[in-house]
C-alpha cells in the first residue's frame, strides 16, 4: 500500500540520531505509562483523597515554572543531549523514591525531583527532533515518535495492569493495595535508566541541527513585539488545552475506578488498547495534513472530539463511555505532532527550545498545576461531571482561538506552499 510504503521509506531515511531518539522515547514511554496508570491509585491506596492527589499531580508545575525557561535557553546555547541524560536519571530516581515512600514530606520531595527530570525531557524532546530531521521528513518523524510513544504505552499499561494482579495473587492482598502498586514503580523506573543508553550514543546537537562545537550565539528570546505576539498566539491556545487536560486526563484512572469499580488489571487493558487506537490515528495525521492542511486538520479533529468528551462526562453506560474514551483520545491527540511542528517552524531556529520550554511551563501550570487542583476541588463537591464539563469549555475555546490566529497560515492543498514563510514572524489576521 502507498501509505505503508511511504512510511517505511521515510523511516529508513531517518538519521542515526533520530533512530536513537526514537528508542529513547519508546523506553521512556513504557516507564511513563506504567507510572501514569498507578500513581493516583498508589496514592489512593495510601489513604490520600482527591484533594491531595490533585496537589501531587500539580506539584511538579512549581519546578517547571522555576527552571523551564532557563533550561530551554541553556539547551539552545549548549546542546540537548546532556540535559536529556540528566532528565532521564532524575526521573528514574524520583520514581524509585515515590515507590518507596508513603509520608507526605517524602512524596513532595521526590515529586519535585521527578518534576525537574520530566521538565528536561518535555522541554527538549521537540526541538531535538526538529534539529535531527529535515523539513520534508519532520512531520513524519513527529508522528512516528508519538505513535511509538502510544505503542510503548500499550506495553507499559499492560505491565502496570497485570503486575499488581500477579503480585497480589502471590501476597494474597487486593491488587489495588500498596505493595503491588509499589513494585510497579520500581519496574517502571528501570526503563527510565535503560533509556539513558541510546542518548549516550547520540552526537551532540544544537538548535540549528549542526554538531555542537561551541555555544550558539544568537539570542533565543523574542526580540520584537511582533515576535512576542507570535509566541502568545502559539502558546495561548495550547495553555488552555493543557488546563482542560489537567482537569480530566490525569484523573482517568480514578474515573474508571470510582464510577465503574474497575480493578487495576482492567484499567491497564483499557489504557493499553487506547494507546494502540491513538497510535494508529496519529500515523494518519500527516496524510490528512497533506490533503486538508495542518490548521484545518488540527481544528477539525479537536472539535470532532468534543461530543465524545461530553459523553464521558454525562454517561454512566460503561460500553458508551469506553467507546467515547477511545474516540476522544484518538481525535484529540492525533493532531499533536502537526501542532508541535507548526509552532516550531514559525519561530527562529535558535528559539525552538525556548518556545518549547515556555509551552511546557504553561502546560505544567495548567495540566500539572491549576487543572488538577481545580478538578480535585470540583470532584469533591460534585464528582467528575462538572470537572469534565470545564474541560469541554477549555477545549472549544482553545480550538476556536487557534483557528482565528492561524487560519491564514493554512497550507493550500496541492500548492506546496504555506501562508507566511516558516520561521519568519508576521502578522496573523
Amino acid at each position: 500500500m502507498p501509505f505503508i510504503r511511504d512510511y517505511l521509506q521515510t523511516v529508513r531515511s531517518f538519521s542515526p540520531n533520530a533512530r536513537r531518539f526514537l528508542t529513547f522515547t519508546a523506553l521512556n514511554a513504557v516507564a511513563w505509562s506504567a507510572f501514569n496508570l498507578t500513581f493516583n491509585l498508589y496514592l489512593n491506596s495510601l489513604g490520600y483523597g482527591p484533594g491531595f492527589i490533585g496537589q501531587m499531580n500539580g506539584f511538579p508545575a512549581i519546578v517547571v515554572l522555576v527552571v523551564g525557561l532557563p533550561i530551554g535557553m541553556l539547551a539552545d546555547r549548549y546542546g540537548y543531549r546532556r540535559f536529556l541524560i540528566a532528565g532521564s536519571i532524575l526521573t528514574a530516581l524520583a520514581a524509585l523514591g515515590q515507590g518507596l515512600s508513603s509520608v507526605r514530606p517524602a512524596l513532595y520531595a521526590f515529586t519535585l525531583i521527578g518534576g525537574l527530570g520530566a521538565s528536561l525531557s518535555w522541554v527538549l524532546g521537540a526541538p531535538m527532533m526538529m534539529a535531527i530531521s529535515t523539513k520534508e521528513e519532520r512531520v513524519f518523524l513527529f508522528s512516528v515518535q508519538q505513535a511509538l510513544m502510544m505503542g510503548s504505552g500499550f506495553l507499559g499499561s499492560l505491565l502496570a495492569g497485570f503486575l499488581p494482579e500477579v503480585v497480589a495473587g502471590i501476597l494474597h492482598v487486593p491488587p489495588a493495595s500498596t505493595a503491588p502498586l509499589r513494585l510497579t514503580f520500581l519496574v517502571g523506573a528501570s526503563f527510565n535508566l535503560i533509556a539513558v543508553l541510546p542518548i549516550l550514543r547520540m552526537s551532540q546537537v544544537h538548535g540549528d541541527g549542526a554538531a555542537a562545537k561551541g555555544p550558539a550565539r544568537r539570542w533565543p528570546l523574542p526580540k520584537s513585539w511582533q515576535e512576542v505576539g507570535l509566541f502568545a498566539r502559539i502558546l495561548g491556545p495550547a495553555a488552555l488545552v493543557s488546563f482542560g487536560a489537567g482537569a480530566m486526563v490525569v484523573f482517568f484512572q480514578l474515573f474508571f475506578r470510582l464510577r465503574f469499580s474497575l480493578n487495576p488489571g482492567s484499567i491497564g487493558i483499557l489504557f493499553a488498547f487506547s494507546s494502540i487506537v491513538t497510535a494508529l490515528a496519529t500515523l494518519v495525521s500527516p496524510l490528512l495534513a497533506k490533503r486538508f492542511g495542518r490548521v484545518r486538520t488540527i481544528v477539525g479533529t479537536q472539535l470532532a472530539s468534543i461530543p465524545f468528551l461530553l459523553l464521558l462526562a454525562y454517561s454512566f453506560s460503561f460500553p458508551a463511555v469506553v467507546v467515547a474514551y477511545y474516540v476522544r483520545n484518538a481525535l484529540m491527540n492525533m493532531s499533536g505532532p502537526l501542532q508541535t511542528t507548526f509552532g516550531l517552524e514559525l519561530v527562529r531556529d535558535e528559539q525552538r527550545a525556548t518556545l518549547t520550554s515556555l509551552s511546557v511551563m504553561l502546560g505544567s501550570l495548567g495540566r500539572g498545576g491549576l487543572g488538577p487542583i481545580v478538578s480535585g476541588y470540583l470532584q469533591e463537591k460534585s464528582g467528575f461531571t462538572l470537572a469534565f464539563t470545564m474541560t469541554t469549555v477549555c477545549y472549544v475555546v482553545a480550538t476556536l482561538l487557534f483557528f482565528l490566529f492561524f487560519r491564514n497560515y493554512e497550507r493550500r492543498p496541492g500548492s506546496g506552499t504555506e501562508g507566511p514563510a516558516a520561521g519568519r514572524p508576521v502578522t496573523v489576521g
